[in-house]
C-alpha cells in the first residue's frame, strides 16, 4: 500500500476528477463571441436612441451620472441598467468594502486592452469586453445626486468659455449665438440668470465642438449642442432642457450614431469642468 503511493509521486498531476484542460482556442472563440455580441447590442441600443425619446432618455440619464465612460458603454450600461449611477466591477466594489448582491447579473462594457500593428503598419486596437455592476446591485451605500449653485457655475462659464462672449444689444431675436468665423458667442444683454446660464451653456457646447475645426455647420450641430447642455444640467442638478431632438439624422447607421454620441459626450465634459471644479478623490471603477 506504501509503495503504491510512493509510486503515485512521480506521476503527473492531472487535476480534480473531471477537470478538463485548458483549451486555449475555446476561450479565444468564447472572447470573440463576447465582443461580438457586447457591439450588436451597443448598435441595437444606439439605433433606439436615434428613433425611441424613451430610449434616449435613458441615455442622457446615464451620460449625466457617468462621464468619462465611452458613448458605447453607456450604452450598453443604459439599455441594460437604466437608472445606473456609479458602476465598477467586483473587485472595485471590493476594495470600497462592498459586495455585489447574490443574484445580480453584469452589465457588459466594452475595453480597450491592447495596440497591434496592421499588415498596412497602421494601429489597430483590440477590444475586451469586462464586467461591471451598478451601486444598487452592490451593499455599497448610494451617494446623493449632486447640485451646483447655478450663480457658480455660470460665473465659472463666464471666466473660462470655450469661446470669446461679447454682450450685444440686439441680437435679432436670439438670446445667444456662437459665431464661428469670428470665434465668438454674442450674448443678448438683460437677460436673467437663468435664460443667460440656459443660453449660453448651449452655445458654448457649440464653441466647445466646433474647436479645432475649419468649418463649421451650426444647424447640423444644434441637437447636438442641444443634447450636450442637456447632460450638463442634469449632471450639474441645474434642472434638465426640454430639447430631445435624436443625435443623428433619420436614417443614419449605428456608427453614425455612435459617433455623433461620442461628440456630444467630449462637449459635455469640456463644459462640466469649466463649470464645476473636478471632483477631489474621485472614485475609479476601472471600468471605462
Amino acid at each position: 500500500m506504501e509503495s503504491d503511493i510512493y509510486e503515485m509521486m512521480g506521476t503527473r498531476a492531472e487535476g480534480p476528477p473531471g477537470a478538463q484542460p485548458f483549451d486555449k482556442r475555446a476561450w479565444a472563440e468564447r472572447k470573440r463571441q463576447e465582443r461580438q455580441e457586447a457591439f450588436a447590442r451597443a448598435d441595437a441600443a444606439a439605433l433606439r436612441a436615434n428613433s425611441d425619446p424613451a430610449a434616449l432618455e435613458s441615455y442622457l440619464r446615464v451620460a449625466a451620472a457617468l462621464p468619462h465612460h465611452s458613448a458605447t458603454n453607456i450604452l450598453l450600461i443604459a439599455d441594460r441598467m437604466p437608472g445606473a449611477t456609479r458602476v465598477g466591477t467586483a473587485d472595485h466594489w471590493r476594495r470600497l468594502g462592498a459586495a455585489v448582491k447574490r443574484g445580480e447579473k453584469a452589465i457588459h462594457i466594452i475595453e480597450p486592452a491592447k495596440e497591434y500593428v496592421r499588415d498596412d503598419g497602421s494601429i489597430g486596437v483590440l477590444y475586451d469586453v469586462r464586467k461591471v455592476f451598478d451601486v444598487s446591485q452592490t451593499t455599497a451605500r448610494a451617494r446623493l445626486p449632486r447640485k451646483a449653485d447655478p450663480h457658480a457655475a455660470l460665473a465659472s462659464l463666464v471666466s473660462h468659455p470655450p469661446a470669446r462672449i461679447e454682450p450685444s444689444d440686439d441680437l435679432g431675436g436670439p438670446s445667444a449665438e456662437y459665431d464661428h468665423a469670428a470665434g465668438v458667442i454674442r450674448v443678448q444683454r438683460g437677460l436673467d440668470e437663468p435664460q443667460l446660464l440656459r443660453a449660453l451653456t448651449t452655445e458654448a457646447a457649440h464653441a466647445a465642438m466646433a474647436r479645432g475645426g475649419e468649418g463649421y455647420d451650426r444647424d447640423a450641430r444644434a441637437a447636438q449642442a442641444d443634447l450636450a447642455a442637456n447632460i450638463v444640467a442634469r449632471r450639474l442638478g441645474l434642472g434638465e432642457p426640454a430639447a430631445l431632438a435624436p443625435p443623428a439624422p433619420p436614417g443614419a447607421d449605428a456608427r453614425e450614431v455612435r459617433a455623433a454620441l461620442d461628440e456630444i459626450g467630449r462637449a459635455a465634459r469640456d463644459l462640466s469642468d469649466r463649470m464645476a471644479p473636478p471632483e477631489r478623490g474621485r472614485e475609479r471603477s476601472g471600468a471605462r
